[in-house]
């Protein structure tokens, strides 16, 4: 399974779109209702059916990010 941003369009509580994303076969991780984001896990096969929930405008895979310091100078 991977990770996905959920993000929401405002036109729905974020509670009313976590269920309907966990119908469509998310595991859902963390809603972030002030920034209007959840986050999940599902199989990408399931990507086309979480696009389609109502109140969803976006899925994106959830990236690993990271901060590589300069090296230091002599």
């Amino acid at each position: 399974m991977a990770r996905w941003i959920i993000t929401l369009d405002g036109r729905l509580p974020a509670a009313q779109v976590a269920a309907a994303l966990r119908s469509a076969g998310l595991v859902v991780i963390d809603v972030m209702e002030q920034v209007g984001v959840i986050i999940g896990e599902a199989d990408e096969g399931a990507v086309p059916q979480l696009r389609q929930v109502p109140g969803v405008a976006d899925v994106a895979p959830d990236l690993a990010m990271g901060i590589v310091r300069p090296p230091q100078r002599p």
